[in-house]
């Protein structure tokens, strides 16, 4: 998911509990989501990106989406919104040209993460 279960939103405090009615919280599912995003190293790894959509001038979803859609072997990227509002980011990445340098940032930046069974 580009949006790291919603991590990549902004709307996530690593110094505060999750927000309640958040898929952080919901069910069985929050706790899921919980061990596998709510981690110092993925605050950092998040800080970091949202470094590299500001200095490009887009939002983080953005950025994030478009960097899912840049690898060719993604068909679709799914963006999970669960309100219209959020879809706003996410379709601005079909229209934004990722130039290869940040891609390659970006690539580095999360290769950890793409080798499966990450470090949690």
């Amino acid at each position: 998911m580009p949006r790291a279960g919603g991590l990549l939103s902004g709307k996530h405090d690593r110094t505060a509990p999750p927000s309640e009615g958040t898929r952080f919280t919901l069910g069985n599912a929050g706790g899921m989501y919980q061990g596998r995003y709510w981690h110092d190293r993925m605050f950092d790894t998040v800080d970091r990106i949202a470094e590299l959509a500001a200095a490009a001038g887009v939002s983080v979803v953005t950025l994030a989406v478009a960097w899912v859609m840049a690898n060719p072997a993604i068909t679709a990227p799914i963006i999970g919104a669960s309100r219209p509002g959020q879809l706003d980011a996410s379709l601005a990445a079909a229209s934004y040209k990722l130039d290869d340098d940040l891609k390659r940032q970006l690539d580095d930046l999360t290769h950890e993460y793409r080798m499966g069974d990450d470090l949690r």
